[in-house]
């Protein structure tokens, strides 16, 4: 939800999974304890670093009661590969909440610039509720629970599953929690101060451990950079049209690079070859908002409308989609444009720019990407990996959300839930609606952002074209942790360690020297 598919072999697996399937201030810190012991295991096999370096501490469920037990958090350290040039050691989160820490510091196809993983220690803390660390169980429904529950009051019925599964866990699932075991971690590893690199999500998670631990804190990095006042509800609704415009980038990219791809010359019309291939595969048109119509789009022997007639298509573009899915629908009541494996790369690759080449060989027929037909048991896997992620998701967005849902998205919601089964909106909706966490109000809020009291100023990158952190909303985390801001010219979610070489170098250097000068670079598209 707000962090990109860094990994293209994720992405893939997901798809796939999904088209087997789907035939569907700062607070006051508790007293110090002692430093836990370290269980050093074998890593798991998402970690595919060489020497990596897996283990896992005994924490507090819940810190404010440690009476209440305790629960398992697993950590990977990837040591610097110089260590006569170490620097510190770089504490990492890849964003969600739900993603996978031990692959963005563990596995080999994230391109952390050399300079880096040459002079600090990396360490990624799997979060709380993820395999890996004590994990959610929300497999069964719970006592009570009826699909109507499901359908109209999705918070309750995800607390209720998880609770049947794990009993007692569900409330301990909060940001705050997470970074708290950050520091139990610090301990057991004896680092005096740690830097952190967070990614979306993890700028929040990261900015919530720097409040909380000022002085244990070094250089901060916040990778496309969300807005608190937003938790939760809003994030989700302020990424509707971020997509869309993300959208529109992408086709924009394939038309103005018709000599290669050969899909149009105008973004419409590259769209056009991308609906088709998407019902090619699902049976149905996809209903993502179409681009902007010009000119040349006019059908022909209507040219005579001119920018009149651009401006009546871009009006009803939502609703002839819509009816063409419909349509379609009519003529094929089986067809589910979720089915589409290229709908499923598109979602999860459009925040990434340096991976639009490969979508739009894909969707050209150039280069089409084998996903492989996953057995029965890899694509249950994967399902059931992704189920975990989001119900662990929900959990921390409806126990500290503050944003109220808005009814009036509710008819938006059940239409693409249950109609269309739109992926662009549905999730969106459902959230904005209040529908996601109804049943589940809020018990906790995360501690209000303040970086007054770190010695080293942090420093935030935040992309003008970004769909899931919107750069409307950039400043708010800024002002309160007092960062720096580098502003990407372009678009995409995700910039350091991710192939923009201008990124990699300003930060690189930021962690070597606490500063950084440059105030707006361009992104890779």
């Amino acid at each position: 939800m707000f962090s990109p598919a860094r990994k293209i072999t994720a992405a893939l697996a997901s798809a796939a999974a999904t088209a087997a399937l789907l035939t569907i201030g700062a607070a006051t810190a508790p007293a110090a304890a002692a430093a836990p012991a370290i269980t050093w295991e074998d890593c798991p096999e998402q970690v595919t670093v060489p020497g990596a370096e897996c283990g896992r501490v005994e924490v507090p469920t819940y810190y404010d009661h440690p009476e209440r037990g305790t629960i398992s958090v697993g950590f990977v350290r990837v040591k610097a590969s110089n260590p006569s040039a170490k620097r510190g050691t770089l504490f990492t989160n890849p964003g969600g909440p739900g993603g996978d820490a031990y692959s963005y510091v563990g596995h080999d196809s994230i391109p952390w610039p050399d300079a880096v993983t040459a002079e600090w220690d990396r360490v990624a803390v799997q979060p709380r509720g993820l395999p890996g660390s004590t994990p959610l169980d929300c497999t069964k429904p719970g006592k009570g629970a009826t699909v109507l529950d499901q359908l109209f009051r999705g918070g309750a019925w995800n607390r209720a599953s998880c609770e049947e599964g794990t009993p007692g866990y569900t409330r301990a699932i909060t940001t705050e929690n997470t970074a708290r075991d950050w520091e139990m971690v610090r301990q057991a590893l004896q680092l005096e101060k740690i830097s952190i690199v967070g990614l979306s999500y993890g700028t929040f998670l990261g900015s919530v451990y720097a409040t909380l631990f000022p002085h244990n804190t070094d250089r901060v990095v916040l990778d496309s950079a969300m807005s608190p006042s937003l938790a939760w509800n809003g994030v989700l609704v302020s990424q509707q049209r971020g997509y869309e415009k993300a959208m529109e980038d992408f086709f924009s990219y394939v038309a103005r690079n018709n000599d290669t791809y050969k899909m149009g010359t105008t973004p419409l019309q590259v769209y056009e070859r991308w609906s088709y291939k998407v019902a090619s595969e699902s049976g149905v048109r996809p209903t993502a908002l179409p681009p902007r119509a010009k000119i040349g789009d006019l059908p022909p022997g209507l040219e005579f409308a001119g920018q009149p007639g651009v401006h009546i298509m871009n009006a009803t573009g939502q609703l002839r989609v819509e009816a063409e899915h419909l349509a379609d629908k009519a003529a094929n009541p089986a067809g589910n444009q979720i089915l589409s494996t290229t709908l499923s790369l598109t979602r999860q690759i459009i925040p990434q720019p340096t991976q639009w080449e490969m979508l739009a060989n894909h969707i050209s027929n150039r280069e089409p990407i084998d996903l492989g037909t996953p057995s029965q048991e890899q694509a249950l896997e994967a399902f059931m990996a992704q189920a975990q992620a989001t119900s662990m998701q929900a959990m921390i967005l409806c126990n500290e959300n503050t944003v109220a849902g808005n009814p009036a998205l509710l008819p938006e919601y059940y239409w693409s839930a249950l109609v269309t089964y739109d992926p662009f909106r549905s999730l969106n909706a459902a959230y904005g609606s209040g529908q996601m966490c109804e049943g589940t109000p809020p018990h906790t809020k995360a501690p209000a952002l303040n970086g007054s009291q770190l010695a080293v100023r942090p420093l935030q990158i935040s992309a003008t074209g970004d769909p899931q952190t919107p750069y409307a909303y950039h400043g708010e985390m800024a002002r309160q942790m007092g960062a720096s801001v580098v502003t990407v010219d372009g678009p995409g979610h995700g910039h350091f360690a991710n192939g923009n070489a201008t990124v990699d170098a300003i930060v690189t250097e930021y962690l070597r020297t606490g500063s950084a000068t440059a105030q707006t670079v361009p992104g890779v598209i």
